[in-house]
């Protein structure tokens, strides 16, 4: 189970993503999406990785994130309730 921001997260990188399994976001672009809320943003990221919503991928400059396969199946749950 996710918490409401942990899901606020995941919807903003199925979108950024057009839930595209091969599609990288950096970090910073979700962390300037919720502003004053970087520290947040970056904890919820770690949990989404650790249940297996999000997978990192280190750059050279910095971290991506792309949408697992249940990420993906999680986001269309969601777009199939609203």
């Amino acid at each position: 189970m996710i918490t409401d921001f942990e899901r606020a997260i995941l919807v903003k990188l199925c979108q950024e993503t057009g839930m595209a399994k091969a599609a990288h976001l950096p970090e910073h672009v979700l962390v300037h999406r919720f502003p004053n809320l970087g520290h947040r943003v970056k904890k919820a990221l770690g949990k989404l990785v650790s249940k297996g919503y999000v997978s990192r991928h280190p750059t050279r400059n910095e971290m991506t994130y792309q949408l697992t396969e249940l990420g993906i199946e999680e986001c269309r749950r969601m777009k199939e309730r609203a």
